[in-house]
């Protein structure tokens, strides 16, 4: 495991090339973090990099472009950062800072490591073989689970580390992905820590996820922005073949991703351009005609490496279970990264996406009026052929690093995402009475969205040395914007919910072709649809004393919501209804660190967060906008690394939040359109608490393991009494439920020997008992009240893989989810929401690299 006192660049050259050093090398390095630059040369070169990594931590290197000699470079890379090198053997390169040991560099408590043994012991006499060659294996355990030293986009605009965020913050890295065969967005989520993926839909355009029982709704792309996601037609990154790796920070990071619920934040981090070449593709067949190929191909486009390229293809196609329904999926994604000069690097891309999900079953199962399970098969599907969600997008993208002096840095980040969709909804809804076995109708919803976003971020990061301190700061602005402008939403003739014309449904005896496709007739548009956000935020990191730190941070953001409606009724569009909010809002946070080992680090942090409810309105009608939710977040925790193999976190956290808004039952419902629904009072407030830990490493040699647990509790005052009325319960008491109270997600990897050919993958995903309550009324047009209970028992979904190396270009792996075929539903609800999770499912893969 690459530990947290020691770094050994990985050898990708042949060793003819690593043994001279002054062979010259075509360099592709722009300034960025030092750690990240010592990785790519060690890439580019070969060479073994041996360091003790707090040298590295808050250093920003020199940029190395061009044909130079491997010496030279090094010259040139470590410029200004009061680091030296020296070749220990061939290979072999220690770093080090003047008058600083190995074992009391930084004042930290010494202690023994393989790092400081080379440099204490042997000085430049050349490093056993050995040695090398066990370091190199552990060099994977860093790529499948991450360590604590890797820079994040998350949490930051400054690059900081695993150890350095004061926030729980799990990573799915490339090579995870590909272990465990995750190609979507929700497959990823679903074994990171702490996180609960609702899916109500096949097609993924209604999956929702959940973190310390709140909704994560903030995607963040390479750090940029905080974009809008599940909303206005616009849905991210499903595919995940674009992107090196999925951060998720959990809790509250308002300073960063402005309003929103204090679930988290999600990152998803592009894949770059190369300067070596590199051709990577994969193909897959398997359960219910389930097929996928990818294409990922990188190199330098110009003989002294300036100008680089990647482009990424993927296509895919499946079936169901469940008879109707059909999926396809096509991704093109490209980039460019050109160092324009010594300290100016300058990124574009753009993607191209196409999803089609035909007979897309949204919603699930109902249940019986009490709540019971009505006991359906996995292979029943309440759905239509003409039921259906398409999408068709773009993403254009620029990203502009330039190096200020020796330590400051001055990022530009901007993008924009077209999306146009077609949603064609058919649901069962309503619950079965025990006696007649009726009860559901159905509820159909068809709109269609053209929808643009807008993204920008421009930050500057450094540090500065004061009164004998290092500190560090951040300062940046932020904006992002949809226009969802000429959104429509059509009546579906003859399945008008609660109407008698609208056909009952006996869900025992269901045929979705006997539901003939209706006639499509525009009842509503939106001339404007645009909900925009913009801020400026600054964070200073002060270091108190060599092993504490400071932060403070703040965040001043607006939110502002712009809606035109028209009814539309026969064709003929009414009198436009204009709707206009905004709320404002100024974050605070504070962080406190103290690194008391060399590898353990202790934080306390606290965040406000508030989330916009304007499109809420008070009574009376027409009603007048209720104030946002506000709240703030506590976390205490511990992160640091056991026996220089396992890193370890852990975390405990309290998230209160006032003001949730609740139906008001002293009026009648308005049906609500997405500016404004009447009528809504602000009472109810939710205290969220719990503790998170998480270990991932190598347990022995070649065996190398990720374990994450969380356990959560909730409490919510003030909406009992409007609980009664509600047809189908929503809001905080049902969204607090979604996610178990103890959740364990395991993954491991085992290889019998360095020499091996076989590797064996397995892991685990156990979900306590779920269960959610509820007062409702039996029917639409019912009266009497009755009393609701759904229940999901505690379940274990077990998941492994084979793989087995044919040569060093092929490799072929069995995946298996589910292996055990466990029964059980992912999604609770009463109504319409009760869907299971998939069955068993084999996959064969056959993946090659050029």
């Amino acid at each position: 495991m690459l530990c947290r006192s020691i770094f050994l660049g990985a050898i990708s050259m042949p060793a003819a090339l690593a043994a001279s050093n002054e062979i010259r090398v075509v360099f592709d390095i722009p300034a960025q973090p030092l750690v990240q630059a010592l990785r790519q040369f060690a890439d580019q070169t070969g060479l073994q990099l041996v360091y003790e990594t707090h040298l590295a931590a808050g250093r920003v290197n020199s940029p190395v472009s061009g044909a130079v000699d491997v010496r030279d470079a090094l010259d040139q890379l470590l410029q200004g950062t009061q680091l030296r090198f020296e070749f220990l053997d061939e290979r072999t390169v220690a770093l080090s800072q003047p008058n600083l040991t190995a074992y009391s560099a930084k004042g930290l408590p010494s202690r023994f490591s393989f790092a400081a043994m080379m440099l204490g012991v042997f000085g430049s006499v050349a490093a056993p073989a050995q040695s090398v060659s066990a370091d190199q294996e552990n060099i994977e355990t860093v790529n499948v689970f991450a360590s604590m030293s890797d820079e994040l986009g998350i949490g930051s605009k400054s690059g900081q580390s695993l150890r350095e965020t004061p926030k729980s913050v799990s990573v799915v890295t490339r090579e995870r992905l590909e272990e465990q065969n995750l190609t979507s967005l929700s497959e990823a989520l679903m074994q990171t820590n702490g996180v609960t993926v609702v899916n109500h839909s096949s097609s993924g355009a209604a999956s929702f996820f959940y973190a310390r029982g709140f909704r994560v709704q903030t995607v963040q792309l390479d750090g940029g922005a905080a974009a809008f996601t599940g909303n206005y037609g616009i849905n991210l990154a499903q595919e995940m073949a674009a992107y090196e790796r999925v951060e998720m920070l959990r809790g509250v990071d308002g300073m960063f991703s402005g309003a929103g619920a204090p679930g988290g934040v999600i990152n998803l981090v592009r894949k770059r351009a190369k300067a070596e070449s590199e051709m990577k593709l994969s193909v897959s067949g398997g359960s219910w005609n389930s097929y996928r190929g990818e294409f990922d191909v990188t190199g330098a486009l110009t003989s002294d490496g300036r100008l680089r390229g990647r482009a990424v293809a993927s296509y895919a196609e499946r079936d169901y279970i469940y008879d109707l329904a059909h999926s396809e999926k096509t991704f093109f994604y490209g980039t460019l990264e050109y160092d324009l000069t010594p300290t100016t690097v300058l990124i574009a891309g753009a993607n191209y996406d196409r999803r089609k999900e035909d007979g897309d079953l949204s919603g699930g199962m109902p249940r019986y009026s009490n709540g019971a399970d009505l006991g359906l098969s996995r292979e029943t599907a309440l759905t239509v052929p003409w039921a259906r969600w398409h999408l068709q997008g773009h993403e254009f993208f620029v990203r502009a690093e330039q190096k200020l002096g020796d330590s400051m840095m001055l990022k530009v980040n901007a993008t924009r995402i077209e999306q146009e969709t077609i949603t064609r909804t058919f649901i069962s809804s309503g619950l079965v009475n025990s006696s007649t076995l009726t009860g559901p109708q159905a509820l159909t919803r068809a709109v269609d969205n053209d929808s643009t976003q807008d993204l920008l971020d421009v930050s500057l990061s450094g540090s500065f040395n004061l009164f004998g301190g290092e500190h560090r700061f951040t300062v940046g602005t932020d904006y992002s914007r949809i226009d969802a402008g000429g959104q429509r939403e059509y009546r579906l003739e003859g399945y008008v919910y609660g109407t008698p014309s609208n056909p009952l449904i006996n869900v025992f005896d269901f045929d979705g072709r006997n539901y003939p496709a209706p006639v499509a007739t525009l009842t509503d548009y939106y001339p404007e649809l645009s909900p925009s956000q913009q801020g400026v935020y600054g964070a200073l990191d002060l270091q108190l004393a060599e092993p504490l730190r400071l932060s403070l941070g703040g965040r001043y953001g607006q939110y502002k919501f712009k809606q035109d409606y028209q009814a539309v009724n026969n064709g003929v569009y009414g009198a436009v209804s204009r709707t206009r909010y905004e709320d404002e809002a100024f974050i605070p946070s504070v962080a406190l660190r103290w690194n008391f080992a060399a590898d353990w680090t202790a934080y306390a942090s606290f965040a406000e967060t508030f989330e916009v409810q304007s499109h809420r309105l008070q009574g009376p009608p027409p009603g007048t906008p209720i104030d946002p939710v506000t709240g703030d977040g506590f976390e205490i925790g511990i992160k640091g690394e056991l026996f220089d193999n396992l890193n370890v976190a852990t975390a405990l956290y309290k998230i209160s939040r006032e003001g949730q808004a609740m139906r008001d039952p002293a009026y009648a419902a308005v049906a609500g359109q997405n500016g404004s629904s009447c009528c809504f009072l602000a009472v109810a407030d939710v205290d969220t608490e719990g503790f998170e830990a998480e270990v991932s490493g190598t347990v022995v040699p070649g065996w190398q393991m990720f374990a994450g647990y969380s356990y959560y509790v909730n409490e919510y005052s003030g909406m009992e009494s409007l609980q009664r009325g509600v047809y189908v319960p929503s809001g905080v008491a049902l969204t607090l439920n979604r996610a178990p109270k103890h959740m364990l997600k395991l993954w491991s990897t085992w290889q019998p020997s360095s020499h091996s050919r076989w590797k064996v993958n397995g892991g685990v995903v156990m979900n306590s008992t779920t269960a959610i309550d509820g007062v409702l009324l039996q029917s639409p047009t019912s009266t009497t009240f009755v009393r609701a209970r759904a229940e999901q028992a505690a379940y274990a979904v077990f998941n492994a893989s084979v793989q087995f190396r044919v040569n060093d270009t092929w490799n072929v792996s069995l995946f298996g989810d589910n292996i055990f075929d466990k029964k059980y539903y992912q999604v609770l609800g009463f109504a319409a929401e009760n869907n299971y999770g998939n069955p068993r499912t084999l996959l064969l893969t056959v993946r090659a690299e050029f």
